[in-house]
């Protein structure tokens, strides 16, 4: 069957609205539904669930703010397309009267049983459809309920290309079927506590550390995304739920822009300051390299001077060059090293990865909804995101422009290619965390062992072949190439000191060991246990604290590499200042860190204190990245 045949007719009703309504045959399928609605565009999906029948008079003025001025704002901010019951009463009446109070600017489906409702030019008996909805979707059936499969057939085939949520008010029997099949569609649900009906029952057992002996409501308790919103609370607060719940949060985006920029700045800044540790290890071999092949092999004269010509008057241009190069190559390595500690491109690095770090860990624990941000939880995470860039800009990298982040690449970053689906901005229930913050660095912390095993094998092989190749030299009375390969030598271990290779891989090995000590814990817990917030609050904090106190370590051995880096390459960095006078926190900074750590409770999986500072981050580059989406 076609879009075109299914049965379409316009209904006119008195306020002048006029509606399109859809008679789907039994076999009718959900796309060509929706092809048949023709919807304009959408960007996500809210089903209103709950009472039909008769409210509490004294809930009717907060319920009516709360559509007209909480769901039907929302749904407008969002351009959502809402699915109710579509008659005149009870949660579908005042959901479309708010829409209508909006200006009609959100679509608003109906979904009723054809054999029981009533409509302007229909003849037949039975409730009123709202007179507010832009569309209506009557399926055959005389028993309420039977609409219930088409509901849903329409709904997800909705959030197949859009976010969706489900607000539950009041409601009964019909209703819980309704909310079961929103859990097993997997759509987050709110509940408007202090509704009545289903929505408190729910609310209740929400509330307990036990489930129900009914097998429907302990299903939905278990496994539904549920949020609560107090009918006594702020419309407003209902608004940037739903906002939230449908990704489009937007505390939470600017969160994850500056990560996003941060993270961006301190991976070129790296590049940057690799590329230029490298060109002066090797421009200084090349200039030991050249010395050694001038003083073994170019002509010379009576005094062991180098000769410019030869004996037939011709001009040695390949010696000559090479002299050239010996005056030029001591010049530009001066120039390197000293646009290295102008630059500070490594203390950059370091400022920029920490604090992008930290942003991530606090979006990990807003989208978790642990510890502080259980309440005012759009607050806190602006609060503590300004906390950290302002404490970075007030470091040397503000002597930089921060490039922008091309969310062409994807937005937020890395999220494209994170396991299990990840959005970046949906709610993370304990078991989701575990899989997309816990489990994710877990496997990340394990391929970086295994990586810098190699790399640092590598390295140690190298080193040995190079001294057992000067050992050779000797051996044949080639001393002179022995200063090369003892270059050669200092040179990787240089690179080795700068890299922190050996130390990363032991920190490595240690944090994968700390991640699966706190997934083995949270695995033990029973079903019950893991459903208290309490320990839902420690598996968050233990993941955090941990990462934090890896990173903490990472930063410091960095910060003495490059402090030992820059003294070994003469004289002019001396004045330079270290990065850890930029890098480490204020006391006011860490007193304050101090009481949030308080505040939060708890202690770190592995029993040790927690970390000092709240600078870095598990750094997020080639050098020191958290696993992709983590």
């Amino acid at each position: 069957m076609t879009a075109s045949a299914i049965d379409k007719k316009a209904i006119l009703f008195p306020n002048r609205n006029e509606a399109v309504a859809l008679f789907p045959a039994a076999h009718s399928k959900a796309a060509e539904m929706v092809a048949a609605l023709d919807l304009k565009p959408y960007k996500a999906i809210i089903l209103i669930l709950g009472g039909a029948g008769s409210m509490d008079e004294k809930l009717i003025p907060r319920l009516t703010q709360l559509f007209g001025r909480g769901i039907a704002r929302a749904a407008a901010e969002t351009s959502a397309v809402i699915i109710d019951g579509g008659t005149q009463a009870g949660v579908m009446a005042l959901m479309g009267e708010g829409v209508a109070g909006r200006g009609y600017k959100t679509s608003l489906v109906g979904v009723a049983p054809a054999g029981l409702v009533a409509y302007p030019g229909d003849s037949a008996a039975g409730v009123p459809l709202e007179p507010h909805h832009s569309h209506f979707v009557l399926v055959e059936g005389n028993a309420w309920g039977s609409e219930t499969t088409t509901m849903y057939d329409l709904a997800g085939a909705l959030t197949a290309t859009a976010p969706g949520v489900a607000i539950v008010a009041g409601g009964g029997a019909i209703a819980s079927d309704e909310v079961l099949r929103a859990v097993r569609h997997n759509l987050p649900l709110i509940v408007i506590e202090g509704s009545g009906g289903l929505a408190d029952e729910i609310a209740d057992w929400k509330k307990r550390a036990a489930l129900p002996d009914d097998p429907l409501m302990a299903e939905i308790i278990a496994e539904g995304e549920i949020h609560l919103h107090p009918l006594s609370h702020s419309v407003k607060g209902i608004e940037r739920l739903i906002i939230r719940e449908l990704g489009v949060d937007h505390v939470l985006i600017q969160a994850w822009e500056n990560f996003a920029d941060y993270d961006f700045n301190a991976t070129l800044q790296q590049k940057r300051f690799d590329r230029l540790q490298l060109a002066i290890l090797v421009l200084g071999l090349v200039a030991t390299a050249l010395a050694i092949g001038q003083q073994v092999y170019a002509p010379k004269d009576a005094n062991g001077k180098l000769m410019r010509v030869d004996v037939n008057g011709a001009r040695l241009l390949g010696w000559w060059s090479v002299h050239q190069l010996l005056i030029i190559i001591p010049i530009l390595l001066t120039v390197l090293v000293t646009a290295a500690n102008r630059f500070k491109q490594g203390s950059k690095w370091l400022l920029l990865r920490a604090s992008a770090e930290a942003i991530k860990r606090e979006i990990y624990r807003y989208r978790a909804r642990a510890m502080y941000y259980k309440e005012d939880a759009e607050q806190q995470l602006s609060q503590r995101v300004e906390d950290i860039t302002r404490r970075t800009m007030r470091t040397e990298v503000n002597t930089s422009a921060l490039s922008p982040y091309d969310k062409a690449k994807g937005f937020p970053p890395y999220m494209n290619a994170a396991a299990g689906g990840d959005d970046g901005f949906s709610y993370l229930t304990p078991d989701r965390y575990v899989d997309l913050r816990l489990g994710d660095q877990l496997n990340y912390f394990h391929r970086r062992a295994v990586k810098l095993e190699r790399e640092l094998k590598a390295l140690y092989w190298l080193t040995f072949i190079i001294g057992g190749a000067g050992a050779y030299l000797a051996a044949i009375e080639q001393q002179a190439w022995i200063a090369l390969t003892t270059a050669i030598v200092a040179a990787l271990g240089t690179y080795l000191a700068y890299r922190q290779t050996e130390s990363s891989l032991m920190k490595y090995n240690q944090m994968a060991t700390d991640l699966a000590n706190v997934k083995a814990w949270w695995t033990a817990l029973s079903a019950e246990e893991q459903a208290r917030p309490q320990h839902i609050d420690s598996l968050v904090e233990h993941t955090e604290q941990a990462l934090q106190s890896e990173s903490d370590g990472w930063v410091q051995q960095m910060q003495n590499a490059l402090a030992a880096l820059r003294k070994d390459q003469g004289p002019a960095t001396k004045k330079e200042e270290a990065p850890e006078s930029a890098s480490r926190p204020s006391s006011d900074q860490r007193s304050e860190q101090r009481k949030d750590r308080r505040d939060a409770g708890g202690k770190p999986a592995d029993g040790k204190s927690r970390a000092k500072a709240e600078m870095p981050g598990e750094p997020d580059s080639d050098e020191h990245a958290t696993g992709v989406g983590g």
